[in-house]
């Protein structure tokens, strides 16, 4: 405790997956233990754990929570949903993990204007038989990696899923189905295999989400 910390970096979760809330709250305990020694403003920046084929299908939701917990003050997250290993729960690509982390730090510690995050989603709204999504961290532009099939899916108020069309705009996408006339729910990359499809322009992941699970979304 006698040491200056400028900030802290994290990355950890995969023996917490099984209780999302849990985690989320002794993670908030930590950070703010860590905060009552190093600083009440210490920026903390932590890693939305990777790809992986055995969490029986609890990543997903623990992935939202990670998401949620963006609500402490002064935090970043890692989006890993582009450099996973479905079976290695350590996947060995460390170079992209550590070069994002530096992203968060260099722009949101030490002040440099650069895209520090790939997009999250803002805002939501229905329009007839469309879903717009709305993102933050855009950087210079959308973009989707794979048109075949993006990991895209929507929902009417049964919660039955179906892959949707999904139409690119700069900072919004548009996302439809024949098979869902009355939309009111979207989700993205719901499966601890999903492959990630939407970056900003920059090249950094979004991260998944479903708008069940995002409270701060306006529908």
């Amino acid at each position: 405790l006698n040491y200056t910390v400028k900030g802290i970096i994290w990355y950890q979760g995969e023996n917490n997956v099984n209780d999302p809330a849990e985690y989320r709250s002794i993670f908030t305990e930590m950070v703010k233990d860590l905060r009552t020694s190093f600083g009440s403003q210490i920026p903390f920046y932590f890693a939305q754990i990777a790809n992986y084929f055995n969490y029986g299908g609890k990543l997903s939701s623990f992935r939202q929570m990670q998401l949620n917990l963006l609500q402490i003050i002064n935090t970043g997250m890692v989006v890993t949903l582009d450099i996973g290993e479905n079976y290695d729960i350590h996947p060995s690509n460390k170079r992209d993990v550590g070069n994002r982390f530096a992203l968060l730090a260099l722009s949101r510690t030490y002040g440099l204007k650069i895209v520090d995050s790939g997009p999250i989603l803002n805002k939501l709204d229905f329009d007839g038989k469309y879903a717009n999504l709305y993102f933050k961290n855009t950087g210079a532009g959308l973009k989707i990696t794979d048109d075949s099939k993006p990991s895209f899916e929507i929902a009417g108020k049964n919660k039955i899923y179906f892959e949707s069309d999904v139409n690119v705009y700069k900072n919004f996408l548009q996302l439809s189905s024949n098979y869902v006339k009355d939309p009111k729910y979207v989700r993205y990359a719901w499966s601890g295999a999903a492959k990630a499809s939407l970056f900003n322009i920059e090249g950094l992941p979004a991260s998944p989400f479903s708008s069940e699970y995002i409270s701060a979304i306006n529908q």
